[in-house]
């Protein structure tokens, strides 16, 4: 029985409709994570400016929670800014699809080739494999972006505790 050659070219639009449908989810991700990098970051550099002040406005156990709560806001706030960077926002290794392909389809094996689904079957392989490493590249992505959240909260509410305690200790 002979392949179907229209079949087989709806396939090969069909896959390159889902690589590109998953190359967007990837690069929304990357700009989510880079978000989330520059908020931690801007957080923790007015945190870090201001510790000194906080710290010296007020004595005793309520300066142990504050310098406790800020500690614990700074740690929570690199944490989401490297994991931000270093998840979401690293270059990752593409597959080289497209000019290895072109390079094949250019070779005189193809250019003779008499059914077309053949070559299509080929580039389908192609697309599969493109599109797995940009859903795998995606899903690593969101998990950092889940990591870098929960860590950005977290360091909010380091901040509003050190905060709330340095409000208490000056009534």
């Amino acid at each position: 029985m002979k392949p179907n050659p229209a079949a087989i070219a709806w396939y090969v639009e069909d896959a390159q409709r889902l690589l590109e449908d998953q190359q967007r989810r990837s690069e929304s991700l990357k700009t989510r994570g880079g978000q989330i990098a520059g908020f931690g970051a801007a957080v923790l550099a007015l945190i870090g400016g201001n510790a000194v002040t906080i710290l010296g406005a007020v004595e005793g156990p309520v300066r142990v929670v504050a310098g406790l709560s800020l500690l614990a806001a700074l740690v929570s706030l690199a944490v989401t800014v490297s994991v931000a960077v270093w998840g979401v926002s690293t270059p990752k290794q593409f597959v080289d699809l497209a000019a290895g392909e072109i390079t094949v389809y250019a070779s005189d094996r193809f250019l003779e080739e008499p059914d077309l689904w053949r070559v299509q079957l080929r580039s389908l392989h192609g697309l599969e494999r493109a599109t797995r490493k940009a859903q795998e590249d995606g899903n690593s992505a969101a998990v950092a972006i889940r990591v870098s959240l929960r860590a950005f909260l977290g360091g909010l509410v380091f901040s509003l505790v050190s905060l709330g305690t340095l409000i208490l200790g000056l009534m």
